[in-house]
């Protein structure tokens, strides 16, 4: 009886080691040609409706001029990742520390920033408001669709 004991236990642990080194096998269980399961894409946020207000009291509404569109920054996420994010109108706030909303309001703040700084006469932006507010968190969108241009020209999740 001991024998055996000893015996399943053995097996336990060749079959738990066994699992361990499958489980862990990089190697691609895929079809050939077959897209990978965590396929990345450029999931962007847009920069809706930040004013600046100009020297002469008027405003100016910050988008990227040269390429005639809102301000965008991007993110390569998974599908998973980008559920992840939650129903869209609950985003709106001060996201939680260490998150991808907290990424996006810092990138989003950096470059409302940027535009900004490009209009003459600026005195005043809204920026720092709708950061604070994490106003513009429920604008994040997959560049594809109706937002395929959501991605900043030459950005791209293709690995080099």
């Amino acid at each position: 009886m001991a024998g055996l004991h000893v015996h399943a236990r053995t097996v336990s642990l060749v079959a738990l080691a066994f699992a361990l080194v499958i489980g862990s096998c990089t190697c691609s269980d895929r079809p050939l040609g077959d897209p990978p399961a965590d396929r990345v894409e450029p999931a962007c946020l847009w920069l809706i409706s930040p004013y600046a207000e100009l020297a002469d009291g008027g405003t100016h509404l910050i988008y990227d001029e040269p390429h005639h569109r809102s301000g965008t920054v991007c993110l390569c996420l998974t599908q998973d990742e980008f559920d992840g994010l939650g129903d869209r109108y609950e985003r709106v706030g001060w996201p939680e520390e260490g998150t991808l909303l907290e990424e996006y309001n810092e990138l989003a703040y950096e470059e409302c920033k940027r535009l900004s700084a490009l209009i003459e006469d600026v005195v005043d932006d809204e920026c720092l408001e709708y950061y604070e507010a994490g106003d513009w968190l429920d604008d994040i969108y997959f560049a594809r669709g109706d937002w395929a241009i959501g991605a900043p020209p030459g950005f791209t999740c293709d690995d080099p």
